[in-house]
């Protein structure tokens, strides 16, 4: 399984980290107020209402193929 390592975790509500790229990622949730629509893993391909989104690129992915260091 496909792990993304985030680092330089900041945040309070909404985490955001760097991959080892540099790329940027945030912590999302759908919000069906909003009229937004659930997304897809681009790792594993099920279908998700909360996880990171890459800013440097549109990807998402599940919670489970993150792992944020300090």
């Amino acid at each position: 399984m496909q792990t993304v390592v985030l680092r330089n975790i900041e945040g309070e509500k909404k985490l955001s980290g760097t991959d080892s790229y540099n790329n940027k990622w945030v912590e999302f949730e759908v919000d069906y107020g909003a009229l937004q629509t659930t997304d897809y893993c681009v790792i594993c391909g099920a279908e998700i209402e909360s996880g990171w989104e890459c800013l440097d690129g549109g990807e998402v992915i599940c919670d489970e193929h993150v792992k944020c260091i300090p």
